[in-house]
């Protein structure tokens, strides 16, 4: 059977939510799996029927593969779902990455500035402040970008999203600040221990930074997924902020539509889960015990939840701290509605129609409701980076040429134009 299957296979896992390389090679009984963080596997090899298969405990990875003329054609099993995957002879050729012909490149009709500013856990966060020309006072907009060790232009696949809206708002008369987070790029401090609260805490100290120059007037906001909420969490405390721009939020806890969404992206990719309700309850029950009193609570919680669930001992202790984290305990308790229900200045809410992670179907309501007031649009056809989307799927992000729709850009900017004139 493996005789004429030997040498070199290559293929992409796609699970909706990335797109990731596999690459082995088959030599007698056994499988020499290439990673990139633990060098190459040696598995052992399994036969069954016309088919073989082979598991990597620490990656998650069960492939049940059979030839098909001349690739090898199945399934891997992945995070409680089948997905289907198809392998080609040969080593993967060298990835060429799409084209981002938005990015703005230099020279810029206005002024870009290295500034540096002290974040609210006293570290020196990096930034760049872009001014239209002349002295000002200039309307400023704040960035804040989506969850994760971003940078200042929410560098995903070779996208810069944010240095694209600093472009744009910068030509209509506002200048901006974008920065890496703490602990991100250039920024010092610690990623790991922060969390939602953290990040809004240095959204202020940006701000603080901004009021001090004599260069800058009203402040605005702006912010993408998580970022939006954490803008409207100091708008709906800071009487001054002139206007809110959230884009792509959430309006109702992950746990509470489990039922419907969690296997959205899976889906969309061909994916099939297995013990749909069995996973969900697994789910929602490590939600559960992120609530927990102390880190150290959810952290018993959550292994005990995982050994119930026979999870790998390779994989329990990453698991449950990711679990136990303060990010995500800060963020299983957080109210996603609060600071709207207070926001008294000008509110712009985005949502994008084919968004698989923040869909409005599930979120618009909750927005809406909460600020009768804000301004709430749904831009069909887009994904939750806000691009002209395929499937809706994240894992097509970094094969669309688009950084953002130019329908996007319109509508916030023109919004924006609308509200923020002097």
């Amino acid at each position: 059977m493996t005789s004429d299957l030997s040498g070199d296979w290559h293929g992409v896992l796609d699970t909706g939510a990335v797109k990731v390389k596999l690459g082995f090679r088959l030599d007698g009984d056994a499988v020499w799996f290439n990673t990139r963080s633990a060098g190459v596997l040696a598995l052992p090899l399994e036969r069954k029927g016309g088919e073989i298969a082979f598991r990597t405990v620490p990656f998650d990875l069960d492939l049940s593969l059979g030839r098909v003329g001349d690739r090898l054609e199945g399934t891997c099993f992945h995070n409680s779902v089948d997905f289907p995957v198809s392998f080609a002879r040969g080593v993967a050729p060298p990835a060429v990455r799409a084209a981002r012909p938005q990015t703005p490149e230099s020279p810029f009709p206005y002024e870009v500035e290295a500034v540096v500013f002290t974040g609210a856990d006293g570290a020196r966060l990096s930034g760049t402040l872009t001014r239209p020309p002349g002295p000002g006072p200039h309307r400023a907009i704040l960035l804040s970008s989506w969850f994760g060790q971003t940078d200042r232009d929410q560098m995903v696949a070779g996208h810069r999203p944010f240095a694209l809206w600093a472009d744009q708002l910068t030509r209509r008369g506002f200048a901006t600040l974008r920065y890496d987070k703490r602990g991100v790029g250039a920024s010092e401090g610690r990623f790991d221990t922060a969390t939602t609260g953290d990040f809004a805490a240095d959204l202020a100290a940006a701000i603080a930074f901004l009021r001090v120059r004599s260069d800058i007037g009203l402040i605005g906001l702006l912010g993408h997924s998580e970022g939006g909420h954490i803008s409207a969490d100091i708008a709906a405390a800071d009487p001054a902020i002139a206007f809110c721009v959230m884009m792509t939020p959430t309006g109702v806890p992950d746990e509470d539509i489990l039922e419907t969404e969690m296997f959205a992206a899976a889906r969309m990719v061909g994916g099939v889960p297995r013990d749909f309700d069995r996973t969900v309850r697994f789910v929602r029950a490590l939600a559960e015990a992120s609530k927990a009193p102390t880190a150290a609570e959810t952290l018993a919680l959550a292994r005990d939840i995982l050994a119930a669930e026979s999870y790998p001992p390779e994989r329990l202790e990453i698991r449950a701290a990711i679990a136990a984290s303060a990010w995500r305990r800060h963020w299983a308790t957080y109210d996603h509605t609060a600071s709207l229900r207070r926001l008294a200045c000008p509110t712009l809410v985005v949502f994008a129609g084919e968004d698989l992670q923040t869909p409005p179907g599930a979120h618009a309501p909750a927005i809406t409701a909460a600020n009768p007031a804000a301004r709430v649009v749904t831009l069909a056809g887009l994904n939750h980076f806000l691009q002209p989307a395929i499937t809706g799927a994240p894992s097509e992000y970094g094969e669309i040429e688009t950084t953002l729709a130019p329908e996007v850009i319109a509508t916030v900017c023109d919004w924006i134009v609308e509200v923020g004139r002097p």
